[in-house]
């Protein structure tokens, strides 16, 4: 009888963390990624317009770019058709 109650207190105590760390993981993460791509496209920005620009170090932050903007617009639409109300979080 003791060991079901600690699972049954393990399962809700691990329930409940999952469900606070994924509502704070998805807000953190969008800001890191809003970070991370402010910085790549400054640091882009700085490469080309420096006379020692690399077309290997351009295409490299390119590849880096590319995916986080597609995440970084997802993230909007997603944050938008919540507001809406079309998408219950």
């Amino acid at each position: 009888m003791l060991s079901i109650a600690a699972i049954s207190a393990t399962t809700s105590a691990a329930s409940s963390a999952i469900s606070i760390t994924s509502a704070i993981g998805i807000g953190v993460g969008g800001a890191l990624i809003a970070i991370l791509l402010i910085m790549l496209l400054s640091s882009r920005e700085l490469i080309s317009a420096s006379s020692k620009n690399s077309k290997k170090v351009l295409a490299t932050l390119d590849s880096a770019i590319v995916p986080l903007l597609v995440v970084f617009s997802l993230t909007i639409v997603f944050q938008i058709l919540e507001i809406v109300g079309i998408i219950n979080a």
